[in-house]
């Protein structure tokens, strides 16, 4: 009867609990710097809503043997794309061209109107008279209207409309720039639709003569999720696999899986139903960490199975989770949203396993193992001398590495994709410096700034670029008009003295813009009091201007990273203080320093051998740490027991735990896979020392 409500309850648990979660709907978050970042630096800074700018925007670059080749590749590639789905960057331009036609007057390069206002007017019409007789030149306006081409030399000066370098390496090449329509109210999976759709296309069109390459936060983002869904079902089955070998190996039946899925089945659903609950966003990386609960839940399943009649079982697993989750508590204060969801994840799925371990086990009458694991003493001597050894070369390489490239390394195809689009479209983005506007007249504060820019001779691209302020304007054409009375009359085997006298009698009309008419120029807009003004250069910027901020994405980023490392540095001497103060309590002083030393000489091997490995280490690895303790701690505790069936319960569950993460250390995703690495060596060698400080030491044999 006892057994029927347990099991009653349970189901009707699991039930409720699959209601909750698949009626809560989150927003999948797939933004990799709202995953790295912290919170609050999320909320208090530009960098993520600057980020954000570009989550829409695909990048393509066309290869091809002769420019025929690139220019039929490229239409062929906008007759096949979806064009309710996308919108050219510039396909705004004609229409702002336009608006310079009619006043011509009114626009000058940087370079021409210092010339202007130094009076080298013989300057202005030399490089008048190349631009005029020029082959390549192209004549936006009649000469009555603009006789010096000042206008041209305006549109030219503007870098996002020329300076292509169509030719690399004996390859020609072209670009082009897409938007994803509505991009805001689009989910996560129907802008991965989309972009398949664009794989697909670029897989079709492309051969060995001709290629198509994708780039844009989008397209990372779809490879990001695609590689993700790979790692989970990958490590889930590889997982399972090993635990259906290992449970038939020793206990002779399959019966053992049962109950073994059914704990695992709930602790994910608890796991996930908690996250999903808690967290208005829910990180699409937090599920590949989450595969690994089968690594660390199957331990308690293991220990259940070889020691539920030692008479301390049922207290050790008290301690055993309360030991585990403990540095997972602290690391959700850590702030990074990656961290807390994998945080809550794991609690709650640890719990879920330990109570199902706890209320429904004892149902199922499971025999003991029906075969002894033989450990070879001598064997594991070995591979602790080689981890010794590869730790002591791993000193030699120790360094942190806090850039945003330590945490993300794209794909070889990505990054030759973005090098390629970077050198043909002339995009600057390694030295770009930001600087975040703030204030009702936008264009006025813009051009303060672009004023000391242009006197530094610091290249930029902005909105007043674009569209200059009607006082910019009319200092413009009051200094062309200048021009006309001192030089036109140069030009009197080109325009008739009529048309001469017209230009010198002109009057000022203003050009209105309205920014909204240029989907383009709304890139440069945070919001419609916010602007952004992108500087090209490596010199740290020093702007005098009020209601501004620079943000340089690299060194800020490096900076929090930094931050946050020195704050888990300080954490983890707490994570292991309270460890001990409750070890202490529990088990006395002197096993306690025995049951914490595995831990620590885990966590000191794993980040040596991995910084031999990788050359490196960073914020994440030393989250890292946190996680080794909360996976290891186990181990030691169920050690107390001094039973040999212990031990072999412990190998078992340190084989697949350790499995796990060495199968995630292979995820596409540097910040997993780097910390994957860590967990796989810390686990091991925590195992191995402490195989003989807390069990070779109590068993003359084995």
């Amino acid at each position: 009867m006892v057994y029927k409500i347990k099991t009653a309850i349970f189901f009707i648990i699991s039930f409720l609990l699959c209601i909750l979660c698949f009626s809560h709907k989150n927003h999948i978050e797939t933004n990799i710097l709202n995953t790295l970042l912290p919170q609050n630096v999320v909320s208090s800074t530009y960098i993520v809503p600057i980020a954000n700018k570009s989550s829409s925007v695909i990048k393509v670059v066309f290869e091809g043997n002769s420019e025929d080749d690139v220019e039929e590749l490229k239409n062929n590639f906008i007759e096949k794309i979806n064009k309710g789905s996308f919108q050219y960057t510039y396909s705004d331009a004609p229409k702002l061209l336009k608006k310079y036609i009619s006043q011509p007057n009114n626009f000058l390069s940087n370079e021409t109107k210092n010339l202007l206002q130094n009076k080298k007017y013989d300057e202005i019409y030399q490089k008048s008279i190349e631009r005029l007789y020029s082959v390549s030149g192209i004549q936006l306006s009649a000469l009555d209207k603009d006789p010096y081409l000042l206008l041209d030399d305006f549109i030219f000066n503007i870098k996002k409309f020329s300076n292509k370098n169509n030719e690399i390496d004996n390859k020609k090449y072209d670009c082009l720039q897409l938007k994803i329509k509505n991009n805001d109210a689009l989910s996560p999976d129907i802008i991965n639709k989309t972009i398949s759709e664009l794989v697909s296309i670029q897989k079709e069109l492309s051969d060995k003569n001709s290629k198509i390459y994708l780039a844009g936060t989008p397209v990372h983002s779809y490879y990001a999720s695609k590689n993700a869904i790979i790692s989970i079902n990958l490590i889930c089955l590889l997982s399972t696999l090993l635990i259906i070998f290992l449970t038939y190996r020793f206990f002779k039946s399959f019966r053992p899986l049962i109950p073994i899925a059914l704990s695992l089945s709930f602790g994910m659903l608890m796991g996930f139903c908690a996250v999903k609950l808690l967290f208005n966003d829910f990180q699409i990386i937090t599920m590949v960490f989450s595969a690994t609960l089968i690594g660390i839940g199957i331990d308690y399943s293991y220990h259940y199975f070889y020691t539920n009649n030692c008479p301390d079982f049922r207290k050790n697993l008290a301690f055993s989770f309360l030991t585990s989750v403990i540095p997972f508590i602290l690391l959700y204060l850590s702030g990074i949203d990656l961290l807390k969801h994998v945080a809550v994840f794991i609690v709650f799925g640890l719990l879920g396993i330990y109570l199902v371990i706890l209320l429904i086990y004892p149902e199922f009458k499971i025999n003991s193992p029906q075969s002894e694991i033989k450990i070879n003493g001598k064997f594991y001597k070995i591979l602790l001398i080689i981890i010794i050894s590869l730790s002591f070369f791993g000193i030699l390489r120790f360094h942190f590495n806090d850039t945003i490239t330590s945490l993300y390394n794209p794909s070889a195809k990505l990054r030759k994709a973005e090098m390629l689009y970077s050198k043909i479209s002339d995009e600057k983005y390694e030295n770009t410096q930001i600087i975040v506007i703030k204030g009702n007249n936008l264009i006025e504060q813009e051009e303060k700034i672009t004023n000391q820019l242009i006197k530094n001779n610091i290249e930029y691209v902005s909105i007043s670029k674009f569209l200059p302020s009607k006082n910019t304007q009319k200092e413009n054409f009051e200094l062309i008009k200048t021009l006309y009375k001192n030089n036109l009359d140069n030009y009197s085997d080109i325009l008739t003295k009529k048309q001469i006298q017209s230009l010198k009698n002109s009057h000022f009309t203003p050009v209105e813009f309205n920014i909204d008419d240029y989907s383009f120029l709304k890139e440069f807009l945070l919001d419609k009091n916010t602007s952004l003004i992108f500087a090209f250069t490596k010199e740290k910027l020093n702007i005098s201007a009020q209601n501004s901020d620079i943000i340089n994405f690299k060194s800020d980023i490096e900076n929090y990273m930094k931050k946050y490392r020195h704050l888990l540095f300080v954490l983890l001497p707490l994570v292991v203080l309270i460890l001990f103060t409750i070890l202490a309590i529990l088990y006395g002083f002197k096993n306690t320093f025995r049951i914490l030393l595995p831990s620590l000489a885990g966590i000191l091997g794993a980040i040596l051998i991995t910084t031999l490995i990788e050359g490196e280490l960073n914020l994440f690895s030393i989250i890292s740490v946190f996680l080794v303790i909360g996976f290891t701690m186990d181990y030691s505790i169920f050690r107390t027991n001094k039973e040999k069936k212990t031990e072999e319960a412990i190998l078992i569950s340190c084989i697949t735990t350790s499995f796990s993460f060495l199968l995630l250390s292979f995820c596409g995703f540097k910040l997993l896979s780097s910390m994957a690495l860590i967990l796989f060596f810390g686990i091991i060698t925590s195992y191995l020392t402490g195989y003989f400080i807390l069990f070779k030491n109590n068993h003359d044999k084995i």
